[in-house]
């Protein structure tokens, strides 16, 4: 797929540059085909398009064109908004706000001095997510006829934390110091001293500054598809901690160790939107 992409955009930019230069860029009903100074385009990725007529045609379930994006700001859950400051120069933004906040809820046995399969207590898992993206690019245009090459730049912001939180039926006590609970990563009941009560995950923060080269065809009024690739220079940190509970043989302790701390630096070519549709209006 990222072959197949990379191939339509040499494609389209390659008839963009013999393309002639029609007069007043006009369709047969008198509708004007590119964009003009003030208008503004919202953009969805055609990713999963793509992957659905991918999976269509060859009987298969895992096409895609992920390309492992900076930061993956340009995906398939985010959307793109243009505005052009003059005919042939624009600027774009891009958002994500994700959130999820999901619950579990799994039966163990109850923890008794003679056991009953019947009585069963509750355990819970709740996790809480968030996924912030935003960022701009200014983008200047050239070309003749429908199709548009453009280039430039911008910067991008990304913010992940994920915290999930453990609760329990049958606590750790004298009686019973290795209860029985729901393991949820292995997806059995399990018995011990030691459990998590608590995860938290924080990429704190992602940084992006990139330059793009692209190329949109308009194939109808006011309506394209394009593709880009760019340079990127991306930075992150992350981090975190976990708070367990045990039995240290006397008494319940509660103990919340802090994670290590990555981080990294790096500069690759990327694909962003690696093929998108834009609405202009």
């Amino acid at each position: 797929m990222k072959h197949l992409t990379i191939t339509i955009c040499a494609v389209l930019l390659s008839v963009g540059l013999f393309a002639q230069e029609e007069v007043n860029m006009l369709s047969k009903r008198g509708e004007m085909i590119l964009p003009q100074q003030g208008e503004m385009a919202l953009g969805i990725d055609a990713l999963p398009i793509l992957g659905y007529f991918g999976n269509l045609f060859n009987g298969t379930v895992g096409n895609n064109a992920s390309f492992g994006f900076i930061n993956g700001l340009y995906n398939a859950n985010n959307i793109y908004v243009k505005y052009y400051l003059q005919d042939q120069v624009a600027i774009r933004g891009a958002v994500r706000n994700g959130l999820v906040n999901s619950t579990n809820r799994e039966f163990v046995t109850m923890d008794q001095q003679i056991m009953d399969p019947l009585m069963e207590v509750t355990d819970k898992r709740v996790i809480n997510a968030t996924n912030i993206g935003v960022g701009a690019d200014y983008l200047m245009y050239r070309g003749k006829g429908r199709v548009q090459g453009y280039y430039g730049g911008g910067a991008f912001v990304n913010y992940n934390t994920s915290k999930t939180t453990f609760t329990y039926g049958n606590p750790i006590t004298t009686e019973f110091s290795s209860p029985t609970w729901f393991g949820f990563t292995t997806n059995t009941q399990v018995t011990g001293g030691q459990r998590t009560l608590e995860n938290f995950n924080n990429t704190s923060l992602g940084v992006t500054l990139r330059g793009v080269i692209g190329v949109e065809y308009f194939f109808a009024p006011k309506i394209s598809v394009g593709g880009e690739m760019g340079l990127g220079f991306n930075t992150f940190k992350n981090g975190g901690f976990t708070t367990v509970e045990r039995w240290n043989g006397t008494d319940i302790e509660v103990e919340t160790t802090e994670d290590a701390h990555d981080g990294a630096l790096g500069i690759d070519n990327f694909t962003s939107g690696a093929l998108f549709i834009m609405f202009h209006f």
